[in-house]
């Protein structure tokens, strides 16, 4: 084999190994599902018909039976590309979000930094990505969702204008509708028997793919293992009418049924199957060049054998 096959082998076989290393890399930083959607950068959110999910004791109430109607708004601008904004929910009524403490009022949330630890948040807020279930995005504190945008960061809460926590972790999530709006259940089936339970992830149902409800939740790091999710302090609301204040309307998918991959996983495996057809060719090259005969030098005899 000659030094300039040679030299295009190694330069085959390097760039090969380059791209089959791009699927390990990806999986490193943590690649995570998406779905498909179109919107511009701002999200603009006004909703209404808020909901009070559960107390202490139990924050998510699958089963409907303390999920309260309380009225109040929500606004929420939020910036995907510079992962900027202001999100708000206001109501009147009575809270209970740790053992021991009751506050009545007008409560207002106030969510106004993101910034994400995990891929998925892409830096604090992020759009069209799979959350909960058993994605491993989130807990599994809700059946598998699309969440159309999604925002984490601290968040204040504010008792008839007196601010009585600071800094509680938060979440605030757009996404099709899980809980039913007549038994404000959230449901493990499509046959609505069962409500579903975070011990069994796969198993939710969405019982309205096409409409849209606006979640906020705030809680503490500190832990409780009384409370659920088992953390001392835990805030849950629930907006059921939530419209866009945009000149343009998002364009969404109809189902919700299908959960691709996201394009940050489909680009590195492309990578990884372009390398091993690379190495394939690069491999049967050589094949061919160490099979082929070398060319035989052939001296010259001696003109005059008595000179020697």
């Amino acid at each position: 084999m000659d030094k300039r096959f040679g030299s295009l082998w190694t330069i085959a076989l390097t760039t090969a190994l380059l791209l089959m290393a791009l699927p390990l890399v990806a999986l490193a930083q943590g690649g995570y599902r998406t779905f498909e959607g179109e919107h511009a950068p701002v999200w603009n959110l006004k909703a209404s018909r808020g909901r009070l999910i559960g107390g202490y004791g139990d924050n998510f109430n699958y089963d409907g039976s303390k999920v309260v109607d309380i009225g109040g708004e929500a606004e929420a601008r939020l910036d995907v590309d510079k992962d900027t904004g202001l999100a708000t929910a206001t109501f009147t009524g009575t809270i209970n979000p740790e053992q021991g403490k009751t506050y009545t009022g007008e409560i207002k949330l106030v969510y106004k930094q993101f910034q994400g630890e995990m891929p998925f948040q892409e830096g604090g807020i992020a759009d069209f990505i799979y959350l909960h279930g058993d994605t491993g995005q989130g807990g599994p504190v809700m059946p598998t969702i699309r969440g159309f945008v999604s925002a984490w960061g601290p968040a204040d809460v504010f008792v008839n204008g007196e601010l009585v926590y600071q800094g509680l972790a938060g979440h605030v999530m757009l996404t099709e509708r899980a809980r039913d709006l007549t038994t404000n259940v959230i449901y493990a089936d499509a046959g609505r028997t069962t409500p579903y339970s975070p011990k069994e992830p796969a198993k939710g149902y969405i019982v309205a793919p096409d409409e849209w409800e606006l979640h906020f939740v705030a809680h503490s790091e500190a832990e409780d293992p009384n409370n659920f999710p088992p953390n001392t302090v835990w805030i849950h609301l629930n907006f059921a009418t939530v419209e866009e204040v945009a000149a343009v309307p998002a364009v969404l998918p109809a189902t919700g049924d299908a959960q691709p991959l996201g394009v940050s996983l489909w680009m590195p495996f492309a990578a990884l199957l372009a390398g091993l057809a690379l190495l394939g060719l690069g491999i049967g090259l050589r094949r061919r060049a160490l099979a082929r005969p070398l060319p035989i030098e052939v001296s010259s005899p001696d003109p005059d054998p008595d000179t020697r």
